[in-house]
């Protein structure tokens, strides 16, 4: 395999907001927290920003090194048969199917995910598991309600990817109203806060996945690890790949 002569390019998920000011007032943006792509540059990666738009295929989601899946609004719950609750964000259906298709698409083609907050919930809702749909009604013990960031202790399982690069205990800044209640498919739950809610899950075969219900590009050293754990993925996966290989 020829060596690496450029940064791993990380595909980044972006939403949209209605600008408020300036010459383009009222029109939508594409828009991404830019934490994320400092956090992936600082790590050694070249984020590349991915705007909701038609799938992706296989080639070309094959041509990426990496993807983010990044925070965001609350699913749509009619992707799964539910009615919409009072607690529920403004949902973006068309972001949600293009992320799962994105998801879908990597997990085909060996590309290793990172899901961060909403991003976890993709994958979970993906791989047919299910949500909490309010946690301060669903799970009052759990501190996180989503009005504002909120530090939680993650007790990661230690036979996992997760512990390599945290370890067994770790304070991380939770944002998030929702949260996992069931993870179905390849996925196990890796850690958990002390009131029972799941905040990571890892896929158990096939491409790297690993999904947080948390915010690693706010959490200095701890969330750098992260970043660099996909990193450590990818390079794995080149190592790995077979001779004559184009990845």
């Amino acid at each position: 395999m020829a060596q690496r002569t450029r940064r791993p390019l990380i595909g980044v998920t972006a939403g949209t907001r209605t600008m408020m000011s300036g010459a383009w007032s009222g029109h939508d943006a594409v828009c991404v927290n830019e934490q994320y792509v400092r956090a992936l540059r600082e790590a050694g990666a070249r984020p590349v920003i991915l705007a909701v738009q038609d799938e992706w295929s296989d080639e070309e989601i094959a041509e990426l090194d990496g993807l983010v899946l990044t925070g965001g609004t609350d699913l749509d719950p009619a992707a799964w048969g539910a009615d919409a609750l009072a607690t529920d964000m403004i949902p973006d259906p068309e972001r949600d199917a293009f992320e799962t298709a994105l998801y879908r698409a990597a997990r085909r083609n060996d590309v290793p995910v990172l899901g961060i907050c909403r991003g976890l919930q993709i994958i979970v809702v993906a791989e047919g598991g299910a949500l909490h749909r309010h946690l301060p009604v669903d799970l009052p013990a759990h501190p996180a309600t989503g009005l504002e960031p909120t530090a939680v202790e993650a007790e990661v399982e230690a036979a996992s990817d997760l512990a390599l690069a945290l370890g067994t205990r770790a304070e991380v800044t939770a944002f998030h109203h929702q949260g996992v209640r069931a993870v179905r498919g390849d996925l196990r739950i890796v850690a958990r806060h002390a009131s029972g809610l799941p905040l990571a899950v890892e896929a158990e075969t096939g491409s790297s996945v690993l999904g947080v219900q948390w915010h690693p590009e706010i959490d200095g050293e701890c969330g750098a690890a992260l970043f660099e754990s996909l990193l450590t993925a990818i390079h794995h996966r080149e190592v790995s790949a077979p001779v004559g290989s184009l990845v």
